[in-house]
């Protein structure tokens, strides 16, 4: 997890030093100076953070029933109820990708824009 100089706004570096006797590790910003004693738990707690941030993908055995449903005819068995989402499957200047599974067969289908 990248670390910034609070006082500058610099990417700090990692580096090793030695202090009493014993080597410990330290952020220090190559900027100003400024250094931030390393610990494994706040890097951990951190990580956790930007990992709650995430954004949630749908897997196969998510709930569908959180989904939204429109009007569309399903092509295998005609009923005019889907589940739809959409993802972002090609680049980013790209549209995303529409899909529908079908709320009685579960069928799904995709529509490119």
């Amino acid at each position: 997890m990248p670390r910034f100089c609070p006082k500058c706004g610099t990417l700090m570096q990692l580096k090793s030093v030695k202090q009493k006797g014993e080597v410990e590790l330290v952020y220090v910003c190559p900027k100003c100076g400024h250094t931030e004693k390393y610990s494994e738990k706040k890097v951990l707690e951190e990580k956790l953070r930007a990992e709650e941030d995430a954004i949630k993908v749908i897997t196969e055995q998510a709930n569908l029933d959180t989904l939204p449903t429109v009007t569309a005819t399903c092509p295998k068995c005609g009923n005019n109820k889907a589940y739809w989402w959409m993802v972002q499957t090609r680049a980013a200047d790209e549209p995303p990708t529409q899909f529908y599974r079908c709320t009685k067969c579960g069928y799904t289908w995709r529509v490119y824009s």
